[in-house]
């Protein structure tokens, strides 16, 4: 099977769009804003669509997947659905999907390794001129899944290899070069060896892969986060967001330092949640650099 990205000419595919969204001006809400994927036959016959959009801070959704009524049951959906993950891994973190209370649709994209997002109450009573009706069920809810196209892996202290030390040292590195501007070429030299040791020894370290890149790392002790580093090349694509949430959620952590010549910094947390309760003159090194302790 071939499958290409559509870029012209996009509503040749209309057939087979309205196999999973059966009101074009909905399909029309999207279709061009988005990159639609076409899967095709040996005889290049098209057997198999898929249409995504960017949804904003690292998230894509898919809006409409459907596969040929002689070609179903085949494996060509989740051949799809496993293409486009790894289309977007490299940039984006989430995959959202949209669906009817439909238990065959939300098993399969469960099976896909989707899990339950949100609900959307009364989205197709809404938005659609006519019932839509599946499994012999009118439609009145959108139910969202979720995927995260990256790999958080708490890694042991026997898996810190010098390397992978190395790697999160640099991206350490680009990082505050690229957020932390009151600091200079003789600061981040002199932090850079505390670096490296913290992330060593600190006893949770959660890091962040598209593919076998890492691209961002957070540090744990107890309820604190004590590091948060994400690559320049994915600001403001909530990467840190997700790890930061990933540790509220599942690490019970409650506490952080921030710069307070960082102000772009306290604002994420602070949006997060956090708010500032101590203020000190210098940071743990004893540098001239002050730092707000914020909490949950």
């Amino acid at each position: 099977m071939n499958i290409q990205l559509i870029t012209t000419d996009k509503k040749r595919f209309l057939p087979l769009l309205l196999l999973a969204d059966e009101q074009e001006s909905m399909i029309d809400r999207y279709l061009e804003r988005g990159d639609l994927f076409v899967m095709f036959d040996a005889e290049a016959i098209p057997i198999s669509v898929a249409v995504v959009t960017d949804e904003g801070n690292g998230v894509r959704e898919l809006k409409n997947l459907a596969v040929a009524p002689a070609c179903q049951s085949k494996g060509y959906g989740r051949q799809m659905v496993e293409f486009v993950g790894r289309y977007y891994a490299d940039v984006y973190h989430t995959l959202l999907v949209g669906t009817g209370e439909s238990r065959q649709t939300i098993s399969f994209y469960e099976s896909c390794g989707f899990t339950y997002s949100h609900t959307v109450a009364d989205y197709f009573t809404r938005n659609y001129d006519h019932p839509i009706v599946e499994d012999g069920k009118v439609l009145k809810d959108m139910i969202y899944l979720r995927k995260s196209l990256i790999e958080l892996r708490n890694l042991s202290l026997s898996e810190r290899t010098d390397d992978l030390i190395h790697t999160l040292t640099g991206l350490w590195d680009a990082s505050v070069r690229a957020s932390h501007h009151f600091l200079t070429e003789k600061d981040i030299l002199q932090l850079t060896p505390f670096v490296d040791e913290a992330i060593r020894s600190i006893t949770s370290l959660i890091v962040s892969y598209q593919g076998s890149l890492p691209v961002a790392f957070l540090g744990i002790e107890g309820e604190k986060i004590e590091m948060l580093f994400v690559s320049p090349n994915c600001f403001g694509k909530g990467i840190g967001k997700l790890l930061v949430r990933t540790a509220i959620e599942h690490y019970h952590i409650r506490y952080v330092d921030v710069n307070e010549q960082n102000p772009q910094a306290e604002g994420f947390y602070r949006h997060l949640g956090f708010h500032t309760f101590e203020r000190t003159e210098t940071d743990e090194q004893g540098n001239p650099f002050p730092i707000l302790k914020m909490k949950l």
